[in-house]
């Protein structure tokens, strides 16, 4: 869907803690201004790891699925969260999701359209981030659009479990990377660090969302509440088995869709010890 097709009224701030001029002066957002919160770069740099925004929908009772017959992922045709997942698009160097997200989603890395990509070229100088797509057991899905089309600079980074496929994985882009199954996402992080990424847009699913708050790599959270009440058995933000201890998260924006009931939170998010 072009950007141009997005049409949705302002969205009404409910709270915001930060000076942003995108917000001051009206321009079409859903997040203000993506710059960094102060001390996370700080944070970002010590331990060598891109600046991270974790992108991520849930319903009202906190879940991304419900089990049995899909999920919020049914809201993310609204116009402002569209918005939102390109607005996030356009700030970073490069955008992560895992292969289950690029199945799902045919639209994942493709092209950006007039609005960001002059958004872009203020902010990056260019007009695209690398598209990176991460799969323990490289399942990448062939027919993704990603691959057939140059201009779409593409990434894949696989478990150790799933050496064997980095010849086929080969043939949709040369540049296929292999983490261990220690700390798969720390050990993707780095590498991204070691070629110039400082920052990184994450789409991930429960368990790869869970993951990366285990490891700590996640600075800010954009959280998009849909008003569905989905109930089930279904997963929440984090879908791993261990509990993530002292993580907490610090609102410093909230802003509401008054046509679809969305909510937008943008969250630091603070690892005590």
């Amino acid at each position: 869907m072009k950007i141009s097709e997005l049409v949705f009224e302002p969205i009404t701030v409910l709270y915001n803690k930060i000076e942003d001029e995108a917000l001051r002066e009206g321009r079409r957002t859903i997040w203000g201004d993506l710059s960094p919160l102060p001390g996370g770069v700080e944070w970002a740099e010590h331990h060598q790891v891109p600046y991270t925004y974790g992108l991520f929908i849930q319903s009202k009772d906190g879940r991304a699925t419900d089990g049995l017959h899909g999920g919020v992922g049914r809201m993310a045709g609204e116009p402002a969260d569209r918005f939102g997942q390109l607005e996030l698009r356009a700030s970073v160097d490069a955008f992560l999701v895992g292969a289950a997200t690029l199945r799902a989603d045919r639209t994942v890395g493709a092209p950006l359209e007039k609005e960001l990509i002059e958004r872009r070229k203020k902010a990056k100088g260019n007009v695209a981030p690398l598209n990176v797509f991460f799969s323990a057991t490289g399942n990448i899905p062939p027919e993704s659009a990603v691959f057939r089309e140059p201009s779409i600079r593409t990434a894949l980074f696989v478990m150790e479990t799933a050496e064997a496929r980095v010849g086929e994985l080969r043939k949709l882009t040369p540049d296929v990377f292999v983490v261990g199954s220690e700390s798969p996402l720390s050990d993707a992080w780095s590498e991204l660090w070691r070629r110039g990424i400082t920052s990184i847009g994450f789409e991930g699913g429960p368990t790869l969302m869970g993951l990366a708050l285990k490891e700590q790599l996640v600075h800010e959270l954009l959280l998009t509440h849909s008003p569905l009440l989905l109930g089930g058995l279904g997963t929440s933000l984090s879908a791993i088995v261990e509990p993530l201890e002292r993580v907490r998260s610090e609102p410093v924006f909230l802003g509401l869709d008054e046509s679809s009931g969305l909510i937008f939170e943008r969250s630091r998010l603070i690892y005590e010890g």
